[in-house]
């Protein structure tokens, strides 16, 4: 598609623009809890930012800089995001440990964080500053009193400078799903191309409200709850995301009050809160403000949109609104994105055709072959897909293979990682995503990440293939399903492996191996080796959500015993 070029420069820019209205622009609204509501204009944020960007000066923060932010989503993060930003110097948003009792892992992995990307300072809470109380002498600042000093009117303040294009505007570290976590660099010319593009795609405008749960430290949340609504001088809502896995309809339930048009999450967030959400917590609720319900960040299951949009359509939800996206880091967010009143769209392809002939080959939906694949919309503005061959040779489409893309939104590369960067190009600047997929009517379509392959007896098999047919047995757990390929010691090929989380009390667990077995053996034709049941909760998650494959098949498969779980 040919882009049009941002709006504004950066988004710095769009909200200097938005704050010059005063108390009539847009705003901020914080709510932590049902009851507490804190409303944030733009010119306030801009004002407490310049405070925030003098207080750490003053701690030694300097242009140049990185700052580490360990805060939950409110007014503070916000703050030194924003001033740290202003000062010139880099934000990285990490999340803060649920349970400071486990602070001992945490120890370990923000430290391996500091000494890879060397903050001057970390914002954080005063729990965990008290629970880590030296950090190899990084500052430890805490952000309440950080905001504190950033909202007293006579404090000193930075002054006002807007970034150029080049400079680094944030560092996303990826989530590390498929090993450890690097620092995607995102300049502020990065940003705002992807903020006009998304923007651009679904006709997102200054008159459409965000209503968001999604954490700020990851870049669906950053972007979409705040970013976006900033760049397009638009209002956005943001609840902690504890809040959401606490009490779902709240979510629903703000989107109705404040009329939202925008809201974004990751599939497994479309059913929780289908399953979770009771009627009687809808009295009253009227969804039909809502256009866009933007999904991505994970494999996006087509039983999951439809149970949503059957379940939600009774309060309002239009039917159109549920819209797929694709998107990662390296990207800054988004690279396609579902056309708005186009259909929710996924194909029923033949699996050994995908398999044997790398092809996606239509198919009969009811078939014991079919899988299925959603399609995750045409690229972006500015935005080109191709497919390539192991070798580097695009193919046509229906062709399944490694998807790459180029955008002016594409990262330059990771922080202080040179070679690693410098591999995922592929001349002249095509970025290789690490995924599989195919391109057809113009859309994407993503199979696997080529990493999770199971590969048995030289067959590719998409892991989403095994773990929806185990899902369709009662006593499975909706969303909690992994599948691997393990080769054993001497053994000529992998086996495939699943690991499901269930309820079931132990005495069932034996019968629901033997049905989960028959389920994918029947509808795949692949038997797997071993049924590893664990309980709630016990698959590995990163920050955003998305199940550890890697980490999963460590502890369930190669060693189980660093798991703790007998698999009964």
């Amino acid at each position: 598609m040919t882009a049009t070029g941002p709006q504004f420069q950066t988004t710095w820019h769009a909200l200097l623009a938005e704050a010059e209205r005063g108390s009539d622009g847009s705003a901020l609204t914080l709510i932590p809890e049902p009851d507490t509501q804190e409303r944030l204009g733009y010119d306030t944020l801009v004002a407490n930012a310049a405070r925030c960007a003098a207080a750490l000066a003053e701690q030694g923060v300097g242009h140049g800089d990185r700052v580490l932010l360990c805060l939950p989503t409110g007014a503070e993060f916000l703050t030194a995001f924003f001033g740290t930003q202003l000062l010139g110097a880099t934000p990285t948003a990490i999340a803060v440990p649920l349970r400071l009792g486990g602070a001992a892992g945490f120890e370990g992995q923000l430290k391996e964080l500091v000494g890879y990307l060397r903050p001057a300072a970390v914002v954080t809470t005063a729990a965990v500053i008290e629970a880590l109380p030296e950090l190899a002498g990084t500052p430890l600042i805490d952000g309440a009193a950080l905001h504190a000093r950033a909202v007293a009117s006579d404090a000193p303040a930075h002054a006002i400078r807007l970034p150029s294009g080049d400079e680094p505007a944030l560092i996303q570290c990826t989530s590390g799903s498929t090993g450890r976590p690097k620092g995607v660099v995102v300049s502020h010319a990065n940003l705002a191309a992807n903020c006009a593009q998304l923007t651009g795609a679904v006709g997102w405008t200054r008159g459409d409200t965000t209503v968001s749960w999604a954490p700020l430290y990851h870049d669906m949340g950053l972007i979409t709850g705040v970013l976006c609504p900033v760049y397009v001088g638009g209002s956005t809502v943001l609840m902690p995301p504890t809040r959401f896995l606490r009490a779902p309809a709240e979510w629903l339930r703000h989107i109705s009050e404040h009329r939202g048009a925008i809201a974004a999450a990751p599939n497994f967030a479309y059913g929780y809160v289908t399953s979770r959400v009771r009627d009687e917590e809808l009295q009253g609720v009227d969804l039909s403000s809502w256009r866009m319900a933007f999904c991505g960040a994970e494999p996006i299951q087509p039983a999951t949109a439809r149970r949503f949009v059957e379940r939600f359509t009774r309060w309002g939800l239009p039917a159109d609104a549920f819209t797929p996206g694709y998107g990662m880091a390296e990207a800054t967010l988004v690279i396609t994105v579902k056309k708005p009143g186009a259909p929710f769209v996924h194909d029923s392809i033949d699996r050994e055709a995908a398999v044997t002939g790398a092809r996606a080959v239509d198919v009969d939906p009811q078939s014991t072959n079919a899988v299925q694949v959603v399609d995750c919309g045409e690229p972006v503005a500015g935005a080109e897909v191709r497919i390539v061959d192991d070798e580097g040779i695009p193919l046509e489409e229906n062709g399944i293979g490694h998807v790459q893309f180029r955008s002016p939104s594409r990262t330059a590369g990771y922080f202080d990682l040179p070679e690693e960067s410098a591999a995922c190009v592929d001349a002249p600047d095509w970025w290789r995503t690490g995924d599989i997929g195919y391109l057809r009517d113009g859309g994407l379509r993503i199979t696997s990440r080529a990493k999770d392959l199971v590969i048995i007896r030289g067959a590719n098999y998409f892991p989403s293939d095994f773990e929806q047919a185990a899902e369709t047995v009662d006593g499975v757990r909706l969303g909690a399903v992994i599948a691997v390929g393990h080769q054993a010691e001497n053994a000529d090929s992998e086996e495939l492996h699943l690991i499901v989380e269930t309820d079931l009390d132990g005495d069932r667990h034996e019968e629901l191996r033997r049905a989960v077995q028959g389920a994918v053996t029947s509808r795949t034709g692949v038997a797997p080796a071993a049924v590893h049941l664990v309980p709630r909760r016990s698959i590995p998650k990163t920050t955003s959500g998305k199940l550890q494959r890697a980490r999963a098949r460590e502890l369930f498969v190669v060693r189980p015993e660093l798991a703790g779980l007998a698999d009964a």
